[in-house]
This record gives structure tokens, C-alpha cells and sequence, in this order.
């Protein structure tokens, strides 16, 4: 999730820190190795050692120039619902490709990275292999993925072996947003919100139960982040046809010292009349920060007064029983997000697929 005012590294470090916390709260028995931080010399020891856990293995491939590696490195086997999600299904080991030294793979025979990567059809990196208990390859998946969603949605591919039904973008395109929403505290934690709309209407997620929820985050002076947001969501809505109708975005104020209700009412209406503003005081907007582990920080105002908030860039997806299934960063595609939004729509009452239970 970037943000104009926040390097992506920072920001998103800050935005998991909370969950971070809660997942180590909660953690028992001996702590796992970071996601690909060992080097897989003897994937024959790896493979036994996995199936010991109960445990998949799955190997990293990966070059030392590799940009897409370093990418995935830094921003997705560290994002703690990626790291934790995929933990619980595979002990993970990687192989430099550029190493000359001698790698013993799942069979127990000797070969150089190269040659493993040859065999395994690895034509590029990163790469994954994902390999079965008597070592035999699984499924392979080369290129990079670096949306935590994505990275959680194919390691429940593999392990659901869905590869066997469906290709591999069609399943990321159908449950990558709600596998990772799945994946975080807040699906369990049922996070909601008590503030006033722009006419002075108090309101909780349960009152628009029946609709499918897009929930962004923000404030009216923003310069870029939020007004792009908001445009964005007015150009999905169009692109929905008859399922617009079936989805209520909501915009709530991190800023209520400045974005009046009034004014909060025709920033949003500027962008779609049925778009709605919410705006709590300083106790309701604090809850709603803490209920959604949001970030919210105001800067140092300047000489003239006026100041910044770095915050959350993206929306928060519910469906029609009020249940979150997904986040989607700022910046996704737009057709991702219709896609989503338009499964979301979609769903009945009493078919609604309950996938944060999965």
C-alpha cells in the first residue's frame, strides 16, 4: 500500500507493526525461521525435516541482480499476514543461481543450482517449486509477485492443489484479495465504526448490511492520494453496470479537526452522489484508527499553518453480511478491483462465500 508522503518500505512497516505485535502475542511453540532466510544445500534434509512438521517445502530461486527478487525480499515475505499465512503450510529455503556450490536435491542426488534449475523448467527469477513428500515437483511459478496478496493466494493454490482444476491467474483473480484479508487479525477481530455521516446520521457498518462495503481512509486535503481514490472508485462504480447499485462506498476522515461535516459532504458528492462521508470526533476517529490498524499521522504544520497526514492508502472490502474479505492497495489495477467488487456484488445473502473461515 504506498502513499505519497511515505516510502513504501517505512509505511508499510509501520502499517504491519500492530499486526506484527498480535501474531506474536499469539505465536506458541519454538519460533520459525524468516520466510526463504536459509539456503537450501540439501533439499533432501529440508523435504524430511518438512514432512516432520507437517510441512510442505517450497524453494526460492533467485539472482543477486534480480530487482523482482530483492522486491519480494523486502515488501512481501516480511508483511506479517504474508510471513504467517505461509509459514503455517511450508518450511521455505532458497538457491542463489548464481552459486557454484553443490546443491543435494529432494532424491538425495547431487547437482549444481543451474542444473536444478534446468530440470525444473526454471527459466527466469524469482521462481518458486513447490514439491510433494516423496519430492517429486508440485507446481512451479516464475515471476514476481509483489503483492502480499498474490504471494498468499498461490501458496494456498498449491497447497488446496488447485492447479489441478484452474489456472493460476484465474485463482488469484477470484480469491487473492479475500485469501489475504483472511489471513490478517482484522477478519477476526470484526473491526467496525461509529461516526457521523455528513447529515449528522450516526453510523456502524450493520447499517448497510445487504451492500457490498468500500471503505477508504483519508482526509479532504490531501493533495493526491485520496482525491485519486476517490476517483477511481467513481470510474469502477461506472464500469459495474447493474452491481453498482450493490456497493456503498464510504469515505471517513482521519482529519476532523479541518473537514467539517459540511464540507466533508460536498467533497465526497463532488466525486459520486452516493458516496458518503463519515467523520467522528477526536475519540471516534482514535477508535477507528486503532480498530482498523490504520496509520494517521499528522505532521509538523508549516510556517502558514498547514500540515500533512500520512495514512492508510487503499479500501477496505466487506460483503453484504459486513464481513471483511479484502484490501486493495493503493495503486492495484482497476480492473482487479472491479473484478472484486463485482464478485462481491454478486454474492446472496445466503451464499455469501465465508472465506476469512477457511
Amino acid at each position: 500500500m504506498n502513499h505519497a508522503f511515505l516510502p513504501f518500505s517505512r509505511l508499510h512497516a509501520r502499517l504491519g507493526s500492530a499486526i506484527v505485535l498480535a501474531l506474536l502475542l499469539c505465536a506458541s511453540g519454538p519460533a520459525l525461521a524468516a520466510l526463504f532466510y536459509e539456503a537450501g544445500k540439501n533439499l533432501a534434509y529440508e523435504l524430511k525435516t518438512a514432512r516432520h512438521e507437517g510441512r510442505q517445502l517450497a524453494v526460492f530461486f533467485e539472482l543477486p541482480d534480480c530487482p523482482g527478487c530483492q522486491e519480494m525480499k523486502k515488501q512481501v515475505f516480511s508483511e506479517p499476514r504474508a510471513e504467517n499465512n505461509f509459514k503455517r503450510r511450508y518450511r521455505s529455503v532458497h538457491i542463489d543461481l548464481a552459486s557454484s556450490e553443490v546443491v543435494v536435491d529432494p532424491q538425495g542426488r547431487r547437482s549444481t543450482p543451474q542444473e536444478l534449475a534446468q530440470r525444473w523448467n526454471i527459466v527466469g527469477t524469482p521462481a518458486f517449486a513447490f514439491f510433494a513428500a516423496d519430492g517429486n515437483l508440485n507446481y512451479r511459478h516464475v515471476g514476481s509477485l509483489p503483492d502480499p496478496a498474490d504471494f498468499i493466494s498461490l501458496g494456498r493454490f498449491v497447497a488446496e492443489a488447485a492447479y489441478e482444476n484452474l489456472p493460476f491467474a484465474e485463482y488469484r483473480l477470484r480469491y487473492g484479495r479475500a485469501l489475504f484479508a483472511a489471513a490478517s487479525p482484522l477478519a477476526t477481530q470484526a473491526p467496525d465504526f461509529e461516526l457521523r455521516d455528513q447529515h449528522g446520521k450516526i453510523r456502524h457498518l450493520a447499517d448497510f448490511r445487504g451492500k457490498t462495503v468500500v471503505l477508504a481512509v483519508g482526509y479532504m486535503f490531501c493533495p493526491d492520494v485520496c482525491p485519486t481514490t476517490l476517483f477511481e472508485l467513481k470510474t469502477v462504480l461506472g464500469s459495474l453496470g447493474s452491481d453498482a447499485g450493490q456497493v456503498q462506498v464510504l469515505f471517513a476522515t482521519l482529519d476532523p479537526e479541518r473537514d467539517s461535516a459540511k464540507a466533508l459532504g460536498a467533497y465526497v458528492s463532488a466525486f459520486h452522489k452516493s458516496f458518503i462521508g463519515l467523520r467522528g470526533n477526536a475519540t471516534q476517529t482514535a477508535e477507528l484508527i486503532r480498530r482498523f490498524s490504520l496509520i494517521a499521522d499528522k505532521q509538523a504544520p508549516s510556517s502558514a499553518g498547514y500540515y500533512t497526514v500520512d495514512h492508510t492508502a487503499g479500501v477496505f472490502l466487506f460483503d453484504r453480511q459486513g464481513q471483511l474479505r479484502g484490501f486493495s492497495p493503493y495503486g492495484q489495477p482497476l480492473d482487479l478491483l472491479t473484478a472484486d467488487l463485482k464478485k462481491l456484488a454478486r454474492e446472496g445473502r445466503s451464499t455469501a462465500v465465508q472465506l476469512s473461515q477457511r
